[in-house]
């Protein structure tokens, strides 16, 4: 039985999130960004503020160079997880091969439901129309033989829309657009890519495995293969293994050490904090890197003694970090679990070090400065 793989997203989704909740930010031009950081980012932006030159990844100050109008918005991670489940949810009315692949964005494996739902194209309008009634939240959706194609079909349909490639059509819809749509291209791949005069997917495809191997190593005979339209991989649900996760996409690939290390430290912060509001505690962390040439890797540690301290998590994960980076590739995305939480009290130590129980106390009392005055009321000065 052929695959039926249904990719959404929901475009934009911080912003439409917010939009969601402030009714007043429609059609203005909106930006999510850290407002104190020192060189901070876009990581979101509404159509709006694209209209006026803002692109994700650029510097906030020249983000607000280019439109003095624009709207900044620090970015509120419980509001977009609480979004994200609530999508996932409706989602998972419809089959229950759920894997999300980030903040509103999801594939559904609806293979054998014909059934209960009617046709891919049915089921994927019913899903669509049911996020924009109960969340009032805009979502386009690929249906593709496949995940990669799902993802692009989703990505190249009008806003909002749904684009369903027929079974068999997969290199014919692939052919015409750019290459930086595969998955693994980054800025540094499609530069090489276009020094080879390879532009759009068809060459790709054309040039054949021997040529794309000899020029990007292993990586090029899953370019080869992705340029055909051929992508196996299952669709994973998600597993019940109780842990707190939080994960960054950099907007460009970095290999940049300084850089690395303060999205560490941001995801150790976040997830620091959900222990914490959950009176919880870790004993074991798993960093997850995903590099440039679309390759993963993963170090895996034992934090002891649990403590829901984000300093005692940097740490650790500094170490972790610094294996991760030795293969001198370029980072795209990287994403920190926590799992062997415990609760309540735990057994203390004869010579617990009083640092780790000053860094502890410290951040539970910031932690009651930021529900009172509010998430950016105390940022940290790196």
């Amino acid at each position: 039985m052929e695959r039926e793989i249904i990719y959404v997203t929901v475009t934009n989704f911080p912003v439409a999130v917010e939009r969601v909740a402030h009714p007043g930010l429609r059609g203005r031009p909106v930006v999510v960004a850290h407002r104190h950081a020192a060189r901070s980012i876009v990581t979101a932006l509404s159509s709006e503020a694209r209209a006026e030159g803002i692109r994700p990844g650029m510097e906030l100050s020249r983000a607000m160079r280019c439109c003095r109008r624009t709207i900044v918005l620090p970015p509120n991670e419980p509001l977009y997880r609480r979004a994200s489940q609530a999508v996932f949810r409706v989602l998972a009315g419809f089959s229950p091969l759920l894997e999300p692949s980030g903040h509103g964005h999801a594939y559904l494996d609806v293979t054998g439901t014909g059934r209960l739902f009617g046709p891919p194209r049915d089921t994927a309008w019913k899903a669509q129309k049911e996020i924009l009634r109960q969340l009032r939240l805009h979502a386009s959706l690929g249906i593709a033989s496949n995940k990669m194609v799902s993802r692009i079909a989703s990505e190249v349909t009008e806003p909002f829309g749904l684009h369903a490639v027929p079974h068999g059509n997969e290199p014919s819809f692939l052919s015409p657009l750019p290459v930086r749509l595969l998955p693994g291209v980054g800025p540094r791949t499609g530069k090489l890519l276009a020094d080879l005069n390879l532009r759009i997917i068809r060459d790709v495809a054309a040039i054949g495995m021997e040529p794309l191997a000899l020029a990007f190593g292993s990586f090029g005979a899953a370019l080869y293969q992705h340029a055909r339209g051929v992508d196996r991989t299952p669709v994973y649900p998600v597993r019940a293994v109780p842990a707190v996760e939080e994960a960054r996409v950099l907007p460009e690939d970095s290999n940049d050490r300084d850089l690395l290390q303060r999205v560490l430290r941001d995801l150790c912060a976040g997830a620091a904090r959900r222990l914490r509001e959950g009176n919880q505690r870790a004993g074991r962390m798993e960093l997850y890197v995903r590099y440039a040439d679309h390759r993963d890797g993963c170090r895996k540690l034992d934090i002891a003694p649990p403590l829901p301290s984000s300093a005692t998590l940097y740490a650790r994960g500094l170490s972790a970090l610094s294996l991760l980076l030795e293969r001198r590739t370029r980072v795209r995305s990287m994403r920190l679990r926590l799992t062997a939480l415990s609760t309540g009290s735990t057994q203390m130590e004869l010579f617990a070090d009083p640092v780790t129980e000053r860094h502890a106390a410290l951040e539970r009392a910031l932690d009651a400065l930021r529900r009172r005055y509010g998430a950016e009321a105390v940022v940290h000065a790196a």
